[in-house]
């Protein structure tokens, strides 16, 4: 195999790596702001796993993580407890700030001041558009956000 055969070669087999698995070229080791503690090891199709024993303990109680807003709507542990949404706003996709009373704010540079429900729906714009709203799983005390 003559030379630039092989460095072509192992071009397309470093890229297959890089694509394969976000690990072996940097990944979150090098994300300036990495996923806080909560989100789910490994792959799977959950985006957020909580501890409801020492997590979101009290209706009202919520949390922004791994791209998602998630709030305590009622005591019961049950799927319908709960709300789930994007953590991005449809405004200009900046990462919502936090939740006050109930309503989803955007208080961030870019922002622009909108507000949402808990369901996702717009409370206050500019934002016209409802955040995605995502399904929820429970088991024992297991919350997992899909």
């Amino acid at each position: 195999m003559e030379r630039r055969d092989f460095l072509s070669n192992m071009g397309i087999t470093l890229a297959i790596v890089c694509t394969g698995g976000l690990a072996a070229c940097g990944g979150k080791g090098d994300d300036p702001q990495p996923d806080p503690p909560g989100n789910p090891p490994g792959g799977g199709n959950a985006r957020l796993t909580v501890n409801l024993g020492n997590q979101l303990t009290t209706v009202g109680s919520s949390l922004i993580s791994g791209g998602v807003v998630l709030i305590r709507l009622a005591a019961a542990n049950v799927p319908a407890s709960f709300s789930a949404v994007t953590s991005t706003c449809t405004h200009q996709g900046c990462t919502l700030s936090g939740v006050n009373g109930g309503i989803i704010e955007c208080a961030s540079a870019c922002g622009h001041g909108s507000k949402f429900n808990s369901d996702g729906t717009v409370n206050t714009g500019p934002a016209t558009a409802a955040l995605t709203k995502y399904s929820i799983e429970i088991s024992g005390n297991t919350l997992t956000v899909k």
